[in-house]
């Protein structure tokens, strides 16, 4: 009869970490629906005003946002020109999955200095995410 040794303590960390991870198909899907879901918001955003450039897509961990109770935290990041506005300014738009679904979670917008500064976006970003995410009739 052969004893199993018992695993070292030190792989229980490396062991919970891989049992958390979702799996690289999960992470994949995540990954399209996001896609899809920014591509609307972008076109919602280019309505909204004189144009939208350098559009990047991330997705973090939900400790990255560790306020809102979300599985996976989207990031889409882009340049917008306001109407009639002067100058081009960063925007990142944070979306959590939870239950199946991407919803809004907050707006980030950089202010001008010389110096990078973040700040919370006003409820303006919300509301055109929330009309392009809006069941059509």
């Amino acid at each position: 009869m052969k004893h199993k040794r018992p695993l070292p303590i030190f792989l229980f960390p490396f062991i919970l970490t891989v049992l958390q991870a979702p799996p690289a198909r999960a992470q994949e899907d995540l990954l399209h629906s996001f896609q899809t879901l920014a591509e609307r918001v972008v076109q919602g955003f280019q309505t909204a005003t004189d144009g939208i450039r350098n559009v990047r897509l991330d997705l973090r961990r939900r400790d990255t946002f560790p306020e809102a109770d979300v599985r996976m935290v989207g990031v889409l990041g882009f340049d917008l020109k306001p109407k009639d506005g002067p100058a081009w300014y960063s925007v990142r738009l944070l979306f959590g999955y939870r239950d199946g679904q991407w919803g809004f979670l907050k707006a980030f917008h950089e202010l001008p200095s010389a110096q990078p500064s973040w700040t919370e976006g006003g409820p303006w970003y919300g509301t055109v995410v929330e009309r392009v995410l809006k069941p059509g009739p």
